[in-house]
């Protein structure tokens, strides 16, 4: 009984704390540091069309090895729509730098979320 509280334990405070923290708005025109920019500029095309291609060969990839679940492929799948509806959606009056770092958070953990799962492998 310990060992599974333990084990709980473990990853749910980590999840907890990290929901608590609210990073300090940035000055205008100041770079957040540690994200990277992908090349592209506010009006110059939905930002993650390459990024998401490769998530969703990272799926599919991963449900064709039997590494992901049919249910964990699709919603992995459905996280991937919902990032491509909101990159279209921002990139219609071009991405501020906002919503450029809200596109590359979701789709870092779109990618973590896949490669968690793949390799945690399930039939």
């Amino acid at each position: 009984m310990r060992l599974p509280l333990a084990a709980f334990l473990a990853f749910a405070l980590p999840v907890a704390a990290h929901a608590q923290f609210v990073p300090r708005s940035l000055p205008p025109g100041d770079r957040n540091p540690g994200i990277s920019d992908m090349g592209t500029l506010p009006g110059s095309g939905p930002l993650p069309d390459r990024e998401l291609r490769k998530a969703r060969d990272l799926i599919n990839e991963g449900r064709d090895r039997g590494e992901l679940s049919k249910g964990e492929a699709k919603a992995l799948r459905r996280e991937a729509r919902q990032i491509d509806a909101l990159a279209d959606r921002y990139d219609r009056d071009g991405l501020s730098d906002p919503e450029r770092r809200e596109l590359e958070t979701r789709l870092q953990l779109l990618r973590a979320d896949t490669l968690a799962g793949r390799s945690q492998g399930h039939d």
